[in-house]
């Protein structure tokens, strides 16, 4: 490499690097202040998204057990879209704070009854203690915790999503009582 090619490489580095500073920045301050908001919405939107993906490997499961576990995660990924919308309408009304929270109250019970649910199943547990042909066990034990596996998922996602929510909380709380930009006294 000559010294031109060095440095050409070099301001598009600088350049790349300023893009991805600035589209990063967007996320998390805009023209009211410093927000969470959308870091909420993009990972509500993910988790939502990533549900319904995986919606054919959680009805699998609930093939191999029950069919009523079916009913959890189509409540669950309704949930998670309702909580991706009304995250994104935080700043209209303090209504959605209300939604938010009753939504991340309802998926967070649902996503853990599931995994309830799923791990004491008659089938489940019949197929641990070898209670079907070796092909069977595997596709129901397989099935199932790989749907678990993925609400477990979802759980770590939801519980980024409540922090970020609280830490939104804390930011508007302060805003409004004058302590942004304000030290302690």
């Amino acid at each position: 490499m000559n010294s031109n090619t060095k440095s050409t490489f070099k301001q598009k580095m600088a350049l790349f690097a300023s893009i991805l500073k600035h589209k990063l920045s967007t996320l998390i301050y805009n023209k009211d202040g410093f927000t969470l908001q959308k870091i909420m919405v993009l990972l509500a939107m993910i988790n939502a998204l990533s549900q319904v993906a995986f919606g054919r490997i959680h009805n699998e499961a609930a093939y191999k057990v029950s069919s009523t576990v079916a009913i959890f995660t189509f409540i669950n990924q309704i949930a998670l879209i309702l909580t991706a919308v009304s995250l994104m309408r935080l700043k209209e009304k303090k209504k959605y704070f209300i939604f938010s929270i009753l939504l991340f109250l309802i998926t967070t019970a649902t996503m853990i009854t599931y995994i309830v649910i799923m791990q004491g199943d008659i089938y489940y547990q019949t197929a641990l203690s070898g209670g079907y042909s070796y092909e069977d066990a595997v596709k129901i034990v397989y099935a199932i915790d790989d749907s678990i596996n993925f609400i477990i998922f979802a759980l770590i996602l939801t519980f980024l999503e409540v922090g970020l929510f609280l830490a939104e909380m804390i930011i508007k709380r302060r805003r409004s009582h004058g302590l942004s930009n304000q030290g302690r006294d």
